[in-house]
């Protein structure tokens, strides 16, 4: 068994003692309440961060100034005094947790909502116009910069005031501060920009102030982007001398990456499915070897083992974790207890900040009660249990089981496939699905762990269900791939997406029908095996059903693969046994093709649930067979069906 030495290793900090190397990473949150206060739902879910384990909890993205600085409607404002007793009542939450508090303070510049201004235009180090960044931006004058620093500073005190251990300054990111940094956004030609020296002029002005607000025992942290990750963005090397610069002057330097000015920038921020396991340590590594600041790195860590053998070689003093923790908060006391086999594991598909942008409420794929954090503290009661029986193996399925288990009933499952698994089966041998993969392994092992009676291999029927007599019945039966009412649809050279394996034998030439995220994804696989691959979509945009970060991230690896075109408003007409016929803008042409991938859906398996489900009276459809659609969906599915069967 591993040992977990360095990341379990307390570390101090100014005079603060952290009681290991593990942070939770400063992360949005649910809308604020009417008052634009903390609400109950926001205590909770950093106090989850706390009572996981981790050493150190950060409020995320807190405002300075909310008359200038504020970028989305789920910060609170530091210059409003009522806020006080929001800010110690989250303060205690996370103390009660048993990890220490810390916010991270910011003001969004350029990059603020208008509408949170009274109709003034954002500010940033330069003026810019509204065609070249979208809105106007009006130029700082020294008195705005000074005035901004003061708030920092007074945030700061703040803080303090209100029971918080440390405070964060964001520093990077493409915020204000990093704007003036930036040569991207930064155009000034007085003492506050031109040589790195003058950008940072601001940033260390910022850093005084903070420091003459809350003194020289109490810790501050700064989060920059070591590399801007970006095309005529800052590297490594000017991120080497930001630390540098900032060295002595702060407690803790956290080193991050990319910018919020480009998309792309913000998914290497962000690393996603297509981005190895701690994508931007390297960075964080580098800074380290030229400071004596303690560092943090963040981005993409997920496995225990990886971060201990990173903070065992030197690459950084501590991690700082976002989304590993959103999928299982705790991680670090499951480490600790050497239980690392049962983290839940991020799948990294953005379906969080996907959430957040699009809703501004927090979902997770793989753990339901993120949104509903209330009931980790709350449960909420079983009034009576039962015998619940589950006709699938699927991630619905197994959900379903597990949560039926942690609430005291008697669990029976079964699968008709010989193995657990269900749609994620496809995970096998596509590389950038290795975290599906174990996703997938998690929750067999989980099923196999508890005492669910599992039958594989069997497909359960009228006969058997009344054989089990249950008190509950959960459906959770997959879907079925949607078939093109076309000529050729069932020739020798069409594969269903769907059914497709490591094993699955191709042609040269691939054509896949479908340009949703199942049939992008595919595709972009079917490629970087070798094979030329033409993606038919009849809508005018691939990958729309995607989340906004997961699909600027597959996007970039089609784009960049010279082996994949996309071809829209194409509607497959035929398929012969030489390739495809399309309709383009009403003009028929014949594309070439030696294997066809049928990804065009999937649709609820109906059929079968209409047999099944009038047998017992409390039947419950979940994920696919109810509505063909996300993993996210049926996990939610399934844990709901189980708590409402307990409730009555």
């Amino acid at each position: 068994m591993p040992g977990y030495d360095y990341l379990m290793k307390p570390l101090t900090v100014a005079g603060l003692t952290l009681k290991n190397r593990l942070l939770s990473a400063p992360t949005s949150m649910a809308e604020l309440g009417p008052d634009e206060h903390y609400t109950n739902e926001n205590f909770d879910y950093y106090r989850l961060r706390a009572a996981g384990g981790t050493a150190l909890v950060t409020v995320g993205d807190v405002i300075v100034d909310n008359a200038t600085g504020r970028s989305h409607p789920q910060q609170l404002g530091m210059d409003d005094p009522s806020v006080i007793s929001s800010l110690k009542k989250m303060a205690e939450a996370i103390h009660a947790g048993g990890a220490a508090a810390s916010v991270e303070l910011d003001h969004g510049g350029a990059l603020c909502d208008p509408a949170f201004l009274d109709g003034r235009h954002p500010i940033g180090p330069s003026a810019l116009s509204e065609e070249e960044w979208g809105v106007a931006v009006d130029e700082m004058t020294e008195a705005q910069i000074y005035e901004v620093a003061e708030a920092f500073g007074r945030a700061a005190a703040m803080l303090k005031k209100c029971g918080f251990d440390m405070v964060m300054i964001h520093c990077g990111h493409g915020w204000l501060l990093h704007q003036f940094i930036s040569t991207l956004t930064n155009r000034r030609t007085d003492q506050w920009g031109g040589s790195l020296e003058n950008r940072m002029r601001f940033p260390l002005l910022v850093v005084k102030k903070v420091r003459q607000a809350v003194g020289r025992n109490f810790p501050i942290e700064i989060r920059i982007s070591g590399s801007e990750r970006v095309e005529g963005g800052y590297g490594i090397e000017t991120g080497i001398e930001i630390a540098k610069m900032l060295d002595g002057k702060v407690d803790l330097i956290h080193v991050s990456a990319g910018t919020n000015t480009d998309w792309y920038s913000f998914v290497l921020m962000h690393p996603g499915i297509f981005q190895k396991e701690g994508e931007n340590a390297n960075l964080a590594a580098e800074i380290r070897k030229h400071v004596k600041t303690p560092v943090v790195s963040v981005g993409a860590f997920t496995d225990p083992d990886f971060m201990e053998a990173f903070l065992e070689k030197g690459g950084a003093d501590a991690i700082a974790l976002g989304r590993s923790l959103i999928a299982d908060p705790f991680l670090p006391k499951k480490i600790m207890r050497h239980q690392t086999e049962d983290i839940r594991p991020c799948l990294r598909c953005g379906e969080c900040q996907g959430g957040m942008m699009a809703h501004h409420c927090m979902r997770c794929t793989v753990n339901p009660l993120i949104g509903r954090e209330r009931e980790v503290f709350h449960p909420v009661p079983v009034h009576h249990t039962g015998k619940i029986m589950i006709i699938g193996g699927g991630p619905a399925g197994m959900q379903a089981a597990l949560t039926a288990r942690e609430r005291g009933h008697q669990v029976v499952l079964y699968e008709a496939r010989e193995r657990l698994g269900g749609a994620l089966k496809f995970a096998d041998g596509v590389d950038f699905k290795a975290s599906m993969k174990r996703y997938r392994e998690y929750l067999i092992a989980q099923v196999e762990k508890s005492d669910v009676t599992v039958h594989t291999g069997v497909r359960a029927d009228e006969a058997i269900i009344r054989k089990e007599a249950p008190d509950a019945l959960i459906l959770a039966l997959g879907a079925k791939p949607l078939l093109l009412p076309v000529p050729g649809i069932h020739n020798g050279n069409v594969l269903i997406g769907a059914d497709l394996t490591q094993d699955s034998v191709l042609g040269d030439r691939v054509i896949v029908i479908g340009g949703g995220l199942v049939g992008c994804e595919q595709a972009l696989h079917i490629a970087r095996d070798g094979h030329q691959v033409v993606i038919l979509e009849m809508q005018k945009d691939v990958a729309a059903d995607c989340v906004v970060t997961h699909r600027e991230n597959l996007m970039h690896q089609l784009q960049n693969c010279d082996r994949i075109q996309i071809l829209t408003d194409a509607r497959c007409t035929e398929i012969t046994d030489s390739g495809v016929k399309v309709d383009r803008g009403g003009k028929e042409e014949t594309i070439a093709a030696d294997t066809v991938v049928l990804a065009a859906g999937m649709k609820a398996d109906s059929e079968q649930v209409n047999q099944l489900r009038t047998i017992v009276p409390q039947t419950y459809v979940i994920g696919d067979c109810n509505q063909a659609g996300k993993i996210m969906r049926a996990v939610r599915d399934a844990y709901d069906a189980v708590v409402d069967f307990g409730l009555f």
